[in-house]
């Protein structure tokens, strides 16, 4: 589980950082740690670290659940598990926290789509290397 942890970590390090760039240029995006603070307290580094602990928590649920049971290269399974929580953030906790279904726009929607994917691929990379 260190390798999962490892991976997730990583992959959440390049989502956050290229999503802090994003914004920088005009692309929307959902800040999950800034949602994570107000749901649970503290400041933004709270909200980072919380977002960090779920990025890792969902590398573990990745590799003991989905890992050996879906076919292909291992950057793609991990691009198939992103999609899936893609879907069901669209679909459950993005209209849960205000924003309607699928982020309620189809440029954040796709721009989490984006940065859920490279999450995924960078996650089921990492964690065969």
């Amino acid at each position: 589980m260190t390798r999962a942890m490892a991976a997730g970590f990583i992959a959440t390090l390049v989502m956050t950082l290229l999503g802090i760039a994003a914004v920088k240029f005009g692309v929307p995006t959902f800040n999950w740690a800034d949602t994570l603070r107000a749901w649970f307290g503290g400041g933004a580094m709270a909200g980072y670290a919380l977002f960090f602990i779920f990025g890792i928590a969902l590398a573990m649920i990745y590799v003991a659940v989905f890992h050996d049971r879906l076919p292909g290269y291992s950057w793609r399974r991990g691009m198939f598990f992103a999609a899936i929580l893609w879907v069901l953030t669209g679909l459950a906790i993005s209209p849960y926290v205000g924003l309607g279904f699928f982020m309620g726009s189809v440029a954040m929607a796709m721009a989490t789509l984006a940065l859920y994917m490279l999450y995924g691929a960078i996650l089921g990379w990492i964690y065969d290397a």
